[in-house]
C-alpha cells in the first residue's frame, strides 16, 4: 500500500496492535483484521476510526464506525490507478435510476435472505455486518469488490448480482 498524505504516527503504530487484538477478540474476519491493520499503518483516519472503536462501549457506534473503516478500505482497494470516465446521467432520469437502484437493492436482499440472511453472509464474506445493513439500506450502489464479496458468499457468479451499474 502507498503512504497516503496523512499517514499514520509512530506512536499511533505502536498502540495498533492492541487494537488489532481487541478486534481479534471481537470476532471480526481474520481478512478484514489484516487488510485494516495494513491501511491504518499508512491511513491516519482509518486509525483515528479504529482508535475511537476501541474507546467507544456503545454497539450501534461501534457497528458504525466499523462500517466507515470497511468502507475506507473498499475505497482504498477500488481506487483506479488512473481517472476513469463514468456515465453521464441526465436529471431529468434520476428518478428512474433511484428506482432502478431500488429495485436491485430488493433482489439483492432477497437473494441474501435465500442464502442465510445478513449477518450469515457477512460472517461468509468477511463483511461487518453493519457495513452490509448499510449498504443495503442506503440509496447508492455498492462497491464492486463487495458484490465481489457477496458472490462468493452466496455461491454465485459475480453476474448473478452484479447490475449494469456495478462500480
Amino acid at each position: 500500500m502507498t503512504p497516503l498524505p496523512f499517514g499514520t504516527t509512530p506512536d499511533q503504530l505502536l498502540e495498533l496492535p492492541s487494537i488489532v487484538v481487541e478486534l481479534r477478540a471481537a470476532g471480526f474476519a481474520e481478512s478484514f483484521i489484516v487488510a485494516v491493520d495494513a491501511l491504518a499503518r499508512i491511513d491516519q483516519g482509518v486509525f483515528d476510526l479504529l482508535a475511537l472503536w476501541r474507546d467507544t462501549r456503545e454497539s450501534t457506534v461501534r457497528d458504525e464506525l466499523i462500517a466507515d473503516v470497511w468502507e475506507s478500505l473498499a475505497d482504498y482497494e477500488d481506487a483506479p490507478s488512473r481517472p476513469q470516465q463514468k456515465p453521464f446521467i441526465r436529471f431529468e432520469s434520476l428518478a428512474d435510476v433511484v428506482k432502478a437502484v431500488a429495485d436491485y437493492k430488493q433482489r439483492l436482499r432477497l437473494s441474501i435472505d435465500k442464502h442465510g440472511g445478513v449477518a450469515a453472509i457477512a460472517k461468509k464474506s468477511g463483511i461487518p455486518g453493519a457495513a452490509l445493513a448499510r449498504m443495503l439500506a442506503s440509496a447508492s450502489l455498492p462497491r464492486r469488490s463487495m458484490i465481489h464479496r457477496l458472490a462468493i458468499a452466496m455461491g454465485v457468479s459475480e453476474g448473478e448480482v452484479v447490475t449494469e451499474w456495478g462500480r
